[in-house]
């Protein structure tokens, strides 16, 4: 089988929330980064940066190549794992185990896959991929490995819905399809199972009887790889479903009529078959472009209007309840997307991977495969090569926090208290030296009759004077003046500072939660 590719500012105080997942739960169905992302962050709901299979405490637990997520109408998750060939449950707290057998290690000690029908508990699967649940309670698995899709019913047993562990492109009933390494499935509220078969590169129906239909063209391109030796391949092309032609096809997305958001991989696009209008369009993704001899489109990364906007094997996808659809950008280790005719990133540095936590620009993933909106809003992310699941939600606002028309100093999530509050002057913020500053870390010193004051850490001193914008910095002998975007002020015998002093000193992010009254300040990477 061929394998798509793979690729692979600290602040000045190290104060950290450390609140556990629940506590972290956005309000019910919070989608607010839809359009505002600024108040959201990336943290690590399970996994660690080594891989395995332990059950257990989220904090605690082991994946292995997560690939693909399930959103349960419980809050829990179902993942997939490709390396574990397992299918895991995700709760708040905890992870346990939902289907597969382990049947043991290779030569390399790496978990082996295998195809066994029967109890949950005791079937095989083989880097299985896209799952999939109905109302029912059933859920669909493409076993990819194995060729086939699974299905395990709310009964507990794991059966075969097509296919029968052998490569092929045939359509018929049941175990009479072939398949060739299907990596995502989607179930209608009729009970019709669509398939990502992503190396034949087309799009399959599972209809409620069993019977498998292919739905768009297959691909007649063929790449020379090396001299005198070619490949199959996909193709590019718009139009009448049938006619339609597609290059890795990767992951699916019902929306609420039943049409179908595919994440056309080696297109580098985002396809939409409309099953009303009979047709297949590209929603985003700039115009393909096969260099010579090249299995896929070329990849990039760009913002912008859909069909300006660049990917890089993008894969899972997932729809919010304003329409909004999230992307799974692996290889630009980003989540994207996709609204209102503009392609934006939600979270990730682009073109860049990593493992840790922090504001949405922030922080990394390392090849995100699947995304999945949670009934509260929140966004689980399977982070592939970081063996990790991360979520996205709002911040942690304290416990308790007063509505008392004060204006509140909320510090990586921690009340910042003060005997005066923070207020609000001509449009800007202003904050309490003192309080906010040993916050974070800082010596400080204010005299009364100057209207002065100082801030020190790590040997450099900044002097700071009522009604003068400059700020001088002094470090190693050498000084610097920098300039405030607001005089300081000196009220009930304080002196307040423009809050944007405090962000970039100490390079936090600065956001205002209008309906908390609040000026909230993070560090951007959490450890």
């Amino acid at each position: 089988m061929r394998n798509w590719a793979k690729r692979g500012t600290a602040g000045l105080a190290a104060i950290v929330l450390a609140a556990p997942l629940a506590a972290q739960a956005a309000s019910a169905a919070d989608t607010g980064w839809t359009s505002a992302r600024g108040l959201y962050e990336i943290r690590t709901w399970t996994g660690q940066a080594k891989w395995g299979s332990d059950n257990g405490s989220a904090a605690e637990a082991t994946l292995f190549h997560p690939y693909s997520l399930a959103s349960l109408p419980d809050g829990s998750v179902l993942v997939s794992e490709r390396g574990n060939h397992l299918l895991r449950k995700l709760t708040a707290s905890a992870v346990s185990s939902f289907a597969g057998l382990p049947v043991g290690d290779d030569d390399s000690g790496l978990p082996l896959g295998a195809y066994h029908d029967g109890a949950a508990a005791e079937a095989a699967f083989n880097e299985p991929g896209g799952i999939a649940a109905d109302a029912k309670g059933n859920v669909y698995v493409a076993d990819t490995g194995n060729n086939a899709v699974r299905k395990i019913g709310a009964d507990g047993q794991a059966t075969t819905l097509a296919g029968n562990g052998e490569i092929g492109s045939a359509d018929g009933k049941g175990k009479d399809a072939r398949f060739n390494a299907p990596s995502d499935v989607a179930v209608d509220s009729v009970g019709n199972v669509y398939v990502a078969d992503t190396l034949n590169n087309a799009i399959r129906k599972i209809s409620a009887d069993g019977e498998v239909t292919t739905l768009t063209a297959s691909s007649d391109r063929a790449v020379q790889y090396q001299p005198g030796a070619a490949e199959s391949s996909g193709d590019y092309a718009d139009g009448p479903i049938a006619q339609a032609k597609f290059n890795e096809p990767s992951a699916l997305a019902l929306d609420g009529k039943g049409n179908l958001y595919v994440s056309d991989r080696g297109n580098q696009r985002i396809r939409y078959i409309d099953f009303a209008a009979g047709t297949v369009t590209t929603v985003a993704g700039s115009a393909p472009a096969y260099a010579d001899d090249a299995l896929y489109a070329e990849g990039g990364y760009a913002d912008g209007e859909a069909l300006s906007a660049r990917f890089d094997a993008p894969e899972g996808l997932a729809l919010a309840p304003d329409g909004t659809l999230v992307i799974a950008d692996s290889l630009n280790h980003a989540i994207r997307l996709l609204k209102d005719g503009r392609v934006t990133t939600l979270a990730g540095v682009a073109t860049e991977y990593g493992t840790n936590d922090g504001v949405t620009y922030a922080a990394h993933f390392n090849r995100p495969t699947d995304v999945a909106v949670l009934p509260d809003g929140r966004i689980a992310i399977a982070d592939e090569d970081g063996n990790k699941v991360r979520v996205l939600e709002k911040y942690a606002k304290p416990e308790g926090l007063a509505d008392d028309g004060t204006v509140h100093t909320i510090l990586d999530g921690k009340l910042v208290k003060t005997d005066v509050p923070a207020y609000q002057t001509n449009g800007a913020t202003l904050l309490p030296l003192r309080s906010v500053g040993e916050a974070l870390g800082y010596d400080v010193s204010y005299d009364e009759k100057t209207k002065s004051g100082k801030l020190t850490l790590g040997g450099v001193v900044y002097s700071i004077e009522a009604g003068r914008k400059g700020v001088t910095q002094t470090a190693n002998g050498r000084s610097a003046e920098l300039v405030l975007n607001g005089a300081p002020v000196v009220r009930d015998k304080r002196l307040f500072v423009p809050v944007r002093f405090f962000a970039d000193e100490a390079s936090l992010d600065i956001q205002w939660d209008a309906a908390a009254s609040a000026v909230v300040l993070r560090h951007k990477i959490f450890s």
